[in-house]
């Protein structure tokens, strides 16, 4: 219908307010107001919706007031643009409310209203057209929500103001028509739409209205093909405009006979119906050559005692086989069926005793294979259970805090268990499409639809034990292994497998990752060998599955490398993984122990009441597991330094990281062996761990300047630098004998400065090095050696070569420069003793000779071994250290080979712990030297003997003046400790017992007068000497015997001693 555009205003009712606001100094009220019948905007009024409510109407004005009291003001005013979006909004907030009509009123009048506001140019018009904003804004305000009767109103608003009504039409009209002729006869009675019928009335059946119901379903069925009609392509419009309506005869077709029939043949395929039969005789007496007569006959002759519930085989169901094997298929979908139930508490399946029979099987046979059916329906459906278990847990809440009782037990929440659950949960959906597929594949070729098709129970239990049975069973028992190992008691061993995510453990996130994985690998293998290829594929698959979150962090480790702290850094580092076989232990990155202990890999974890020892890294990547460290730590450091990584391409192009899975489908020929896997991983991520540790080994040797400060570290501690530390010595020994305060801190480190500076080379940073004494300074360095053993000597690296040299590494390096000063000091204690002038009596001559021949024997031994320390050990072991320096290509490399040349100066040098009586025995031989000088000053009263100046005879007759002087001197001796001479004079009287410890010399054990005089102590100490080299050179041909380096160094040692005796 049009509706006329009218020159006039015409407004909706305005319903009543759904609330009074009460009344109130500080609110005002909505008031209710309507439109009233259509009218010029001009004529408009607004008025109160009771006049018997002063109140109500004075809040009223105030509302209204206030709402034009801004633009009276000449305040800024809305305008038409804005009053459009309004007015659309309201209409479309209308039609979302299904209220066409009140749209379709609305949209009607406002155009009326715009159209009627362009007349208004008169200046005495009561409304102007600069105003009508401002009233439209006023009407919006006083709109309320629709209500019916707006409702009711806005249905009949176009009516009334439409200039042009259609008549209505009567029955007169009607009648008055030809029959089937005009629009009201369009389409009835099968009719196509557009046409009409002249003769209906002989062309009908009957000649009177049947009150037949079939009438209807003919009706019915014209309507769907004249829908048909009109879902077809319509024509070109210029063969419509012409198109005749066919006037010939037609018949309508009864359809009734033939949906019954179509009824009755579903009806005939619904087996599950309880008026369902097969259609088939069973009282047919048996035939050998039916298979059908198979099952009724044996119920005929067993009777109760094969079915106590049935009487006889007219009270039993049969169906076809294929409809039993459909049952089937959606039993092992996890549906519901009648030949197969499950248990709600256990979740077993078994045959069901009501279930409909077949008539070629006995119910033994027919139980046999459904028994059969059910087992792998209680496998599947245990494993369904899993994976829901585990999907839910994954999706509920988890506290993250750590508290105590989660240290000693917590529940299993792992990422490699959820891609496990989410692995088996895929196979299993690929299971249910199996069947359904093989259920589709019945119902097609039951109708005609495809090839023919044979199907059997049997056969499809040998296609599901062939292509699923196997991989299910084996993930069930694994589950159950699974259990087994991460239970806490025995009563938990026996635990379904979908209450795992709420089983309690101690056992770490990384070891049950690494135990499930491990056991997929195994199971792998187990099946390959067995030659179920097809199973151990799947299970590959699964593994592989399951692996992918732990092959995602080795990535991302690999990658972006290890998270640091730093020490000026207020935010905390990324955490690692609880599931990542590496550790975090905390440490900051300018810790010296930060690279060796910083990140470790997890320790073994105990399982199975001490039985089995669990690793935390999975088997396949054990072989890779240091490089995998070892590329991490290198990536961090790296980036913390600020160097790039790879300066010509980038890391993903050297790692191009995918997925495990397309790891081992690309390689898997190889992939279901745990040594080719490890292999093939190891290949896969070699080449770029390798670049990664070798850029950062050239940042370390060329940027942190790592040779200039090795070179440094060994000219002070192995003195290798020899003017300079000659120099130094010889200051420090002088303020020995002198007895002054050489232990001082500011003049150690102020000598050493002193000397280096004045030193040409510039081998060292003195403001590296630092000395200090730490040792009990009432200890005489002229009585013993090991008063130098206080003596520290520090050496400041920079950062990062603290990594290899650790404070350990710097002490043990500090006991070796100990241990060279002490053979220094014992060297010039030695060199000043001398005898000047010739002796010209044969008395003090032959005196004198046992002084000089104790003094060679010393000096023998010491030369000796400093000889072999400093040739056949420290220049030795340099060189090969070089070498191996030079071939380093990673900081965990240089450190390695750092540690054993350390490790092997100590053990050549005999200051290793397993060598500590040898050290001992030299000690000893050391404080012989400081001993015997001691005794040659007390005889001559000065190191430097003249034979002009005798004070002291060698004779046993001495004057009262001669002993009291001999009284001021202190010896060294203990009652009863002596040694045999004829003893120890051959190397076979003593046992290798005798080894373990070294001999004890008389002056070092405790201080006493002496009781001998000087003769005697004379013999003494050469006899403790004999004793003491040869010890040391039996202890040093024990250690030859080996094949290492040390052995070697032995060896020569032993050899040279051998001279002793000779």
């Amino acid at each position: 219908m049009s509706t006329p555009t009218s020159s006039h205003v015409s407004g909706l009712p305005r319903p009543h307010s759904r609330a009074q606001r009460p009344s109130s100094s500080s609110s005002y009220g909505r008031p209710s107001s309507s439109l009233s019948t259509p009218r010029p905007v001009s004529s408009a009024s607004l008025r109160p919706q009771s006049h018997n409510d002063p109140e109500n109407f004075r809040i009223a004005v105030d509302f209204t007031s206030k709402n034009l009291e801004h633009a009276v003001k000449g305040g800024a005013s809305t305008d038409m643009t804005t009053m459009d979006k309004r007015f659309r909004g309201r209409v479309q907030k209308a039609q979302i409310n299904n209220q066409d009509a009140l749209a379709s009123s609305l949209e009607t009048a406002y155009t009326r209203v715009k159209e009627h506001a362009k007349d208004l140019i008169d200046i005495d018009e009561e409304i102007k057209s600069s105003h009508l904003p401002d009233h439209l804004q006023l009407l919006l305000l006083l709109s309320a929500t629709p209500s019916r009767s707006t409702l009711a109103f806005a249905d009949t608003y176009d009516d009334r103001h439409s200039s042009k009504k259609e008549p209505p039409m009567t029955w007169k009209d009607i009648l008055a028509e030809e029959p089937f002729e005009g629009q009201h006869w369009e389409g009835v009675y099968g009719l196509p739409a557009g046409s009409t019928v002249e003769g209906w009335e002989s062309r009908s059946t009957d000649s009177d209205t049947s009150l037949s119901p079939w009438d209807d379903l003919d009706s019915l069925d014209s309507d769907d093909r004249d829908k048909d009609e009109w879902n077809q392509p319509s024509e070109d419009l210029s063969s419509e405009s012409v198109h005749t309506p066919d006037t010939s005869r037609r018949t309508v077709t009864n359809y009734a006979a033939k949906h019954l029939t179509v009824v009755e043949e579903l009806k005939a395929q619904q087996y599950w119906r309880d008026e369902w039969h097969i259609g088939i005789d069973i009282n047919r007496p048996f035939d050998l050559g039916d298979p059908s007569t198979l099952g009724p006959t044996v119920i005929q002759v067993l009777g109760e005692k094969e079915t106590p519930s049935l009487v006889g085989p007219e009270h039993e169901k049969y169906i076809l086989e294929r409809d039993a094997v459909r049952e089937v298929l959606m039993c092992l979908q996890g549906r519901k069926n009648f030949l197969i139930y499950t248990t709600t508490d256990t979740f077993r399946s078994v045959p069901s005793p009501t279930a409909s029979r077949l008539l070629h099987l006995t119910l033994t046979a027919q139980s046999s294979i459904l028994s059969a059916f059910a087992e792998v329906t209680t496998t599947v459906c245990h494993l369904r259970k899993f994976a829901m278990a585990v999907a839910e847990n994954a999706s509920s809440a988890y506290n993250l805090l750590p508290s105590p009782a989660r240290f000693l037990s917590h529940s299993i929440r792992s990422r490699t268990l959820e891609a496990f659950a989410d692995a088996v949960n895929t196979q299993i959906r690929c299971f249910d499409s199996w069947c359904a597929a093989k259920e589709e594949a019945i119902c097609r070729a039951s109708v005609g639809v495809g090839d023919p098709l044979i199907v059997s129970l049997l056969s499809l239990s040998k296609d599901v034990r062939d292509t699923f049975a196997g991989t299910f069973d084996v993930l069930l028992n694994l589950l159950h292994r699974f259990v087994a190992f991460i239970s806490q008691s025995h009563d938990r061993r026996d635990l379904a497998v979908w209450k795992i995510p709420d089983m309690p453990t101690r056992i770490p996130p990384s070891a049950v990752s690494a135990l499930l994985l491990d056991l997929l690998l195994k199971a792998v293998e187990e099946q390959a060998a067995l030659g179920n290829t097809e199973t151990s594929d799947t299970l590959m698959s699964v593994l592989a599955r399951t692996a992918e979150p732990t092959w995602k962090v080795v990535g991302r480790w690999l990658l972006d490398g290890m998270p640091v702290r730093m020490p000026w850094s207020s935010a905390d580092a990324l955490n690692l993984d609880e599931e990542f076989f590496i550790e975090d232990n905390e440490l900051q990155v300018m810790d010296p122990d930060f690279w060796l202990s910083g990140y470790v890999l997890r320790g073994p974890v105990t399982l199975e009441e001490n039985q089995k020892t669990q690793p935390a890294v999975p088997a396949f990547l054990e072989p890779a597991v240091i490089q995998i460290l070892g590329a991490g730590k290198a990536a961090g450091l790296l980036r913390e330094m600020g160097a790039r990584i790879f300066t010509e391409c980038s890391g993903e192009e050297l790692l191009n990281w995918g997925t495990f899975t397309a790891l081992t489908e690309a390689n898997s020929a190889v992939s279901k062996d745990s040594e080719a896997l490890s292999r093939l991983i190891s290949e896969e991520i070699s080449a770029y761990c390798l670049a990664v540790a070798m850029r950062l080994s050239r940042v370390i040797m060329e940027e942190c300047d790592l040779r200039r400060h090795l070179s440094a570290i060994h000219g002070l501690f192995l003195m290798t630098k020899g003017d300079d530390i000659s120099n130094f010595t010889d200051i420090l020994f002088a303020k020995m004998d002198a007895q002054q305060h050489w232990t001082d801190f500011h003049s150690l480190n102020s000598t050493f400065s002193d000397i280096i500076e004045l030193s040409e080379s510039n081998w060292i940073d003195a403001s590296l090095v630092r000395l200090s004494y730490r040792g009990n300074k009432a200890a005489s360095a002229s009585q013993t050696v090991k008063a130098i053993d206080g003596l520290l000597v520090e050496y400041a690296v920079p950062f990062p070569l603290t990594y290899i040299f650790t404070p350990n590494v710097l002490q043990s390096y500090c006991s070796i420069f100990v241990f060279l000063l002490q053979i220094r000091r014992a060297k010039s204690v030695l060199e000043q003793i001398l005898l000047r002038g010739v002796v010209a009596n044969a008395a003090l001559r032959s005196e004198l000779k046992v002084f000089y021949a104790m003094r060679g024997k010393l000096s023998w031994f010491i030369n000796t071994l400093f000889n072999f320390v400093t040739t056949f050990v420290i220049h030795s072991q340099s060189i090969k250290f070089w070498e191996a320096v030079n071939r380093a290509k990673s900081l965990d490399e240089l450190i390695t080979i750092h540690n054993e040349h350390l490790d092997m100066l100590l053990r050549k040098c005999f200051l290793h712990s397993s060598t500590s009586e040898l050290s001992k025995a030299i000690v000893s031989i050391l404080d012989t030297c400081l001993h015997f000088k001691n005794m040659f000053t007390a005889y001559a009263g000065d190191t430097a003997h003249d034979i002009l100046r005798l004070s002291v005879s060698l004779r046993r007759h001495r004057s009262r003046r001669q002993r009291r002087i001999r009284k001021n001197v202190i010896g060294f001796s203990q009652p009863g400790a002596r040694f045999d001479s004829d003893a120890s004079s051959s190397d076979t009287d003593v046992d290798e017992e005798g080894l373990k410890e070294a001999p004890e010399t008389s002056f070092s054990i405790a201080p006493s007068f002496a009781q001998e005089d000087l003769s005697e102590q004379l013999e003494k100490l050469s006899s403790e000497l004999d004793s003491l080299v040869r010890y040391i050179r039996r202890c040093t041909e024990n250690l030859s015997s080996g094949t290492s380096d040390a052995a070697q160094a032995s060896g020569i040692l032993a050899f040279t001693l051998d001279d002793w005796d000779s």
